[in-house]
């Protein structure tokens, strides 16, 4: 018992941590130390590149992610605030003219007028004339292989039905057909 109190004679494991000056243990050291050139899966230099290549893949991710993407919707807000703001103008516009008419239909005057234009109101005294506009409204196709051949057939039936108006006018004679036909180009 001169070791105090040890009460076994039963050799055991120490408890203390063997390491010595700077040296791991033996079972430590095995987990630590390189894996050699024979039993590497990939050589250094090709890991550290796989590696940096990752690195980079990560980081231009984290800033596409964080910088790109919110400032192009940024930008896209900013282009539909535009587009919105215009549209707002344009309405406010259209509600000013609108406006502008209904104090106009508030006066006596403006009342006349809308019952002469809409319902046709003639005051005692006055007579009505209707002027009917002119009944051909002009032609104007592009120019190329349908649009030829169909300007051409306006054509022959505008001549048709103006020669047609001309013989009754004149009705002592046959009716005479006058046709002009455009060359293609």
């Amino acid at each position: 018992m001169a070791r105090g109190n040890k009460t076994s004679n039963i050799p055991r494991a120490s408890t203390r941590k063997t390491r010595k000056r700077g040296r791991l243990t033996k079972a430590v050291a095995d987990h630590t130390r390189p894996t050699p050139r024979s039993e590497r899966l990939l050589p250094k230099l090709v890991g550290r590149t796989l590696m940096f290549i990752g690195a980079v893949v990560i980081v231009i991710s984290f800033g596409n992610s964080f910088l790109v993407l919110p400032a192009t919707s940024w930008l896209g807000q900013r282009e539909e605030i535009g587009a919105r703001t215009e549209e707002l103008e344009t309405i406010k516009r259209a509600t000013d003219e609108l406006q502008t008419e209904v104090d106009r239909l508030n006066t006596p005057a403006g009342i006349e007028d809308a019952a002469r234009d809409e319902l046709g109101f003639v005051m005692a005294g006055e007579r009505r004339q209707q002027i009917v506009g002119d009944a051909q409204a002009p032609i104007d196709l592009p120019v190329g292989w349908p649009y030829d051949l169909v300007t051409q057939i306006v054509t022959v039936r505008a001549n048709e039905a103006a020669a047609k108006a001309t013989s009754e006018v004149e009705s002592d004679g046959p009716p005479v057909t006058t046709v002009e036909i455009e060359p293609l180009p």
